[in-house]
């Protein structure tokens, strides 16, 4: 199994640091007010939460008074039993997560106790506000889209928005089974209604990106649900899908996204004709 370390905080914005987690790459935000600081994410293990919290503290200079998970996926949650002292913050579907038998086993397969999940004691459905002196965090669910329960993390009077994984820089959007196709160009919507062209988006993988990047991913996201939409209503079945259509990102992850693609538009009614159409 690939070795989990953290590469350390870098600043982006004043007060604002960003650090990869090994072993999945993943952005883990350090905010830092004039009283108090706030991680954003806890790493894949609660070891490596230990460690992040560590690293926060040591790089902060004031006391880490809050935590928040962007989204239930190992890598950015499961290390939040370290933090089970601070108030910690993540859309309410966290709670549900924390004892799903999928989560259970994937807990087991990263060699993560079972026991260690848990959810945030702080949950929301839609907004929270932290106040860490002199510099406010706004924590939003725009709705769902890399999964279902997506939190962006703004960071006021910095121009700098934590995405989570509802963006991707090192490798194109994960589209996994509990992702919302249809909905996550909307969600993305709500992070473009803030930004401008100085505004910093931390990714939940890869390097900061500005707005012409997001709206670009945000629109490929769209044309993908879009064209498959279109395959399907012109009667091109799964297993021809990926020749007869134009697609917005590499072949591996349009075969990959396919299936889950087809079956979406399936449970809302959407399958290929099998007849003609009247004239």
């Amino acid at each position: 199994m690939p070795v989990a370390h953290f590469s350390g905080f870098v600043p982006v914005a004043e007060g604002v640091h960003v650090g990869v987690a090994e072993p999945a790459a993943v952005n883990i935000g350090l905010v830092v007010g004039t009283e108090s600081a706030l991680l954003i994410d806890t790493g894949s293990s609660p070891q490596q939460g230990a460690e992040l919290r560590r690293a926060a503290e040591q790089a902060a200079g004031v006391p880490l008074s809050a935590v928040v998970v962007t989204h239930w996926h190992w890598d950015h949650f499961f290390g939040l039993d370290a933090f089970g002292d601070l108030p910690s913050y993540g859309h309410e579907s966290l709670l549900q997560r924390a004892s799903d038998p999928e989560v259970v086993a994937l807990a087991k397969e990263h060699l993560v106790e079972p026991t260690s999940l848990v959810g945030p004691n702080r949950p929301f459905s839609l907004a929270r506000v932290v106040d860490l002196g002199g510099r406010r965090v706004e924590l939003v669910h725009f709705g769902r889209g890399h999964t279902e329960g997506d939190v962006v993390v703004i960071v006021s009077g910095s121009d700098v928005i934590f995405a989570g994984d509802l963006l991707e820089q090192s490798a194109p959007p994960s589209f996994g089974p509990d992702c919302f196709l249809k909905e996550w160009p909307s969600a993305v919507d709500g992070i473009l209604g803030l930004v401008d062209e100085h505004t910093v988006i931390v990714p939940g993988h890869g390097v900061p990106v500005d707005r012409l990047f997001a709206f670009d991913q945000r629109a490929r996201i769209s044309a993908l649900y879009g064209q498959v939409d279109h395959l399907i209503r012109q009667g091109v079945r799964l297993n021809d899908a990926f020749e007869a259509g134009e697609w917005p990102f590499d072949e591996a992850t349009i075969r990959a996204a396919l299936p889950l693609a087809y079956a979406q538009l399936a449970a809302e009614g959407v399958t290929p004709r099998t007849t003609l159409p009247l004239l």
